[in-house]
C-alpha cells in the first residue's frame, strides 16, 4: 500500500501502548500510527481518520480495558460494511475463540515479540487494506450513522 499501512494502536495501560507503537514504527509497512486509550477514545480516532479520507487499515487492540472493551469493539468494528482488520494484543489467552468468533486477523499475547507482531502485519498487509463493498469504514446497512463529537484524545504519527 503507498504510504504503508494506516493502524490504530489500543490499550489503556501507558507502557504496553508505548511498547506496542514503537515496534510498529519499527516496521516498515507501517505509515501512519494512531493511538487511543481506551475504546470511545478509538472510535473517536477511528471517525476522525474516515473525516479526514484516511481511514485505518487495522487495528490494534486490547482486550481487557475499563468502558468498552477491547471484544464488544472489536465487534462494533466487525459490523462496518469496511472493517478495519482486527489484531488483538492481550495477555489473556482465553479470549481467542471470542477474537476469531468476529474475524480477527490475528491474536498476539503480550509481552509483544518483535516477530510474531512482524508476521501479524504481514497477515493484514497480505490481505489488503480494509475491505468490502461501500464507502471506506461505513457501517453496514449504510444509512442512518452519525459522526462521533471529535473530543478526542487521538493522537497520530507518520513515517518520515
Amino acid at each position: 500500500m503507498p504510504g504503508g499501512l494506516r493502524v490504530l494502536a489500543v490499550d489503556d495501560e501507558a507502557p504496553a501502548l508505548d511498547d506496542l507503537v514503537h515496534l510498529l514504527r519499527a516496521d516498515p509497512r507501517i505509515g501512519t500510527v494512531h493511538t487511543a486509550r481506551d475504546g470511545a477514545g478509538a472510535l473517536r480516532c477511528l471517525d476522525r481518520a474516515l473525516a479526514e479520507g484516511r481511514p485505518v487499515d487495522a487495528v490494534f487492540l486490547d482486550i481487557r480495558m475499563p468502558g468498552l472493551d477491547g471484544t464488544v469493539l472489536g465487534r462494533v468494528l466487525a459490523q462496518f460494511a469496511r472493517a478495519p482488520h482486527i489484531v488483538f494484543v492481550t495477555a489473556f489467552e482465553e479470549h481467542a475463540v471470542d477474537a476469531f468468533e468476529i474475524k480477527a486477523t490475528d491474536y498476539i499475547l503480550k509481552p509483544v515479540r518483535p516477530e510474531r507482531l512482524a508476521e501479524a502485519i504481514r497477515r493484514v498487509a497480505q490481505n489488503g487494506a480494509a475491505g468490502g463493498p461501500g464507502a471506506p469504514g461505513a457501517p453496514a446497512g449504510g444509512g442512518g450513522a452519525r459522526r462521533v463529537p471529535n473530543r478526542s484524545r487521538c493522537r497520530s504519527s507518520w513515517r518520515g
